[in-house]
């Protein structure tokens, strides 16, 4: 052993300075602080008894590498031994912990050194951008949506865990990460030289996307039927629907026919009292010019006749506890879930997707579920039991890992056109990333505002291709009025793809007009969009760019949440009720107003016009290219 209070290795630049006594870790780039794990009130939990680590010792130093030996409370019936290894290369710190038996769970808690903003974790009930001043636990850390465990700061540094093992989270300062029911956990700190250079070190680590979403989905919107129809949706309603789009010549590329057409959930057929020629139907689709796809699902309902075949062959996921199928209760009843790991159920549901195709000429499908949050886990009164206990796959996966494992099958066999709202560490595999349900509101709180600060979010942790739900919302508790509709439409039009289900007929001209317009822009701009899309498989750039991540050194970019850029189109949607102005920050550069066409200066903060047909944006000066084809769209659809 090493007897000393404090040891540091330092490479490329980034120093790890490790404390002792109390047990303290600093990470530094050259000479600046960047992050510290706190020293914890409770640093483990062992046989249900909570301690810290009192007594650290230095047990190995090379320099690359710390290996720390620490011992718990000396009051503990029996001694808490972990090692804490740090080793540091390419400005990549791996933080990990072992022990000889297992921890209830392992804490740490790391903290910026000083004041810096905080990015990152994806889908929230209330979508903060950035997270300062909102506190979010998760326990256990079990995603919903789309929610990479990657946390960034402005001033470069990144948390990222790297794993499928089970763990809790607190973000309030900083982030906390708590291993659980577990001897050994580990994660990562990546150092860059800034945000953005750190965001894409953190994106090489996972995985940049391997593919990109079809051209028409990234140049036309998509029509789906969920909200229009909801599970009322039949044959009828989908050829009227088609109908409609094509007598309002709107721009479209796929109709999507949502939630209710199987007979029994699971069994992947027709029901033919709602849908009597689906072949017929689907032929309709494509002679409109538009191409079909289908919602589709993991979970095999109970009173599906593919039931007991799932059971008597155990392709469901068997419950922790009991010898039978888990039974999970989503949003259409009491089913099992399929288990994504086992080859033979994945041949099943690959078989299925395959006949709808050749039987009736699908183009692709719409994949729903797939969250960790409806993996099975033992319960006790409405809450999850600990030491947690989880379902059995026959890949024995975690409940994070099966949303990855849904996403690597939806990659590996059904791509083309696919869209998934589900995702942990699935950036790789660039399926187009779909918002979770909207709210027909104004607010951060699940509403309009929150469809943006969502699509910042998954931006910075490097979806590049999102969908942010519905023009509009859901319609669940309240009916989305014209100024809402209108507002929506502005906000989202310019985003990587787009989706209508409210029509825009269902209001008046005016309405229709607006968004036949910013729908006719975003086709105007389908090739920048290509390229966009192109770029980020390449290098991670995101498509819909934060503020932040295009100046990183501009303190006012760090807090704007209401603004983003595509290329270079700076765009500044209202996001507030019955606004027709809106302050509007334009960083540094030479810029055109889009609808006054007059040169703006940057950084300026300025006051822009907004009536109910106006989105403010800015196009910058130096992209020839982009302002020939702004020029155009002034003048071909808005007739300035």
């Amino acid at each position: 052993m090493f007897n000393m209070n404090s040891t540091t290795i330092s490479r490329d630049g980034v120093s790890v300075e490790v404390y002792t006594k109390p047990l303290t870790i600093k990470v530094y780039r050259v000479d600046r602080p960047l992050l510290q794990r706190l020293s914890n009130e409770v640093d483990y939990e062992h046989s249900g008894i909570p301690g810290n680590f009192y007594n650290v010792e230095v047990e190995h130093k090379d320099e690359r590498t710390i290996v720390l030996k620490c011992e718990g409370n000396y009051w503990s019936p029996t001694k808490s031994f972990a090692k804490l290894r740090l080793s540091l290369d390419n400005r990549l710190i791996n933080v990990s912990w072992e022990a000889e038996s297992q921890f209830d769970y392992i804490s740490d808690t790391w903290v910026s050194a000083g004041e810096t903003q905080w990015y990152g974790q994806g889908q929230l009930i209330i979508q903060a951008f950035p997270l300062n001043n909102h506190v979010v636990e998760m326990r256990p850390f079990i995603t919903g949506n789309i929610q990479p465990p990657l946390w960034f700061t402005r001033t470069g540094v990144a948390i990222l865990v790297d794993n499928y093992q089970l763990f809790d989270t607190r973000f309030d300062r900083g982030i906390t990460v708590r291993g659980l029911n577990t001897s050994s956990f580990s994660y990562k700190i990546i150092v860059g030289e800034g945000l953005v250079d750190t965001r894409r070190k953190a994106l090489k680590e996972i995985g940049l996307p391997q593919r990109m979403p079809d051209r028409r989905v990234l140049t036309r919107p998509i029509f789906t039927t969920w909200v229009e129809y909801k599970q009322g949706v039949d044959q009828e309603k989908v050829l009227k629907f088609v109908k409609d789009i094509k007598e309002h010549d709107f721009p479209c590329s796929v109709i999507q026919i949502d939630d209710r057409w199987e007979k029994k959930y699971g069994e992947y057929t027709f029901d033919n009292s709602k849908f009597p020629d689906p072949k017929n139907m689907v032929k309709a689709i494509h002679d409109a010019g538009f191409l079909a796809t289908l919602w589709v699902h993991p979970f095999i309902n109970r009173d599906s006749e593919s039931y007991e075949y799932f059971k008597s062959r155990r392709l469901l996921v068997w419950d922790p506890e009991r010898d039978e199928p888990a039974e999970i209760v989503w949003w259409n009843g009491s089913a099992g879930l399929l288990d994504i790991s086992n080859p033979e159920a994945c041949r099943w549901l690959d078989r299925k997707l395959r006949d709808l195709k050749d039987n009736y000429g699908f183009d692709g499908f719409k994949f729903d579920g797939g969250d960790a949050y409806f993996f099975p886990f033992s319960k006790k009164d409405g809450g999850i039991v600990r030491p947690i206990k989880i379902g059995r796959t026959y890949g024995n996966i975690t409940p994070n890992q099966y949303t990855d494992e849904w996403l690597r099958f939806i990659f590996d066999n059904h791509y083309e056109l696919a869209e998934a709202r589900v995702g942990y560490l699935a950036q790789s595999f660039g399926v187009i990333a779909r918002e979770g349900d909207k709210e027909s509101s104004w607010g951060i709180d699940n509403g309009l505002y929150a469809a943006v600060t969502q699509a910042l979010t998954l931006s910075t942790v490097g979806y590049p291709y999102i969908m942010p739900d519905m023009i509009g919302g859901n319609q669940y508790k309240y009916r989305c009025d014209k100024e809402l509709f209108a507002r929506w439409v502005e906000a989202v039009s310019l985003m990587p793809v787009v989706e209508y289900s409210i029509t825009p007929w269902t209001y008046d001209g005016e309405t229709i007009d607006i968004a036949k317009k910013y729908s006719l822009l975003h086709v105007y701009l389908g090739d920048y969009y290509v390229s966009l899309a192109e770029k980020a498989m390449k290098t991670g750039d995101p498509i819909l760019c934060p503020l932040v991540l295009r100046y990183p050194g501009d303190e006012n970019c760090s807090r704007i949440n209401d603004e983003y850029f595509v290329g270079n189109l700076l765009v500044a949607p209202v996001l507030k009720s019955r606004c027709d102005e809106r302050t509007v920050y334009i960083p540094e550069g030479k810029w055109i107003d889009f609808w006054s066409n007059k040169e703006i200066n940057g950084p300026i903060e300025i006051t822009s016009e907004s009536p109910l047909d106006r989105l403010p944006l800015y196009v910058e000066i130096r992209d020839s290219e982009l302002m020939a084809t702004i020029r155009k769209v002034r003048k071909e659809i808005f007739n300035l």
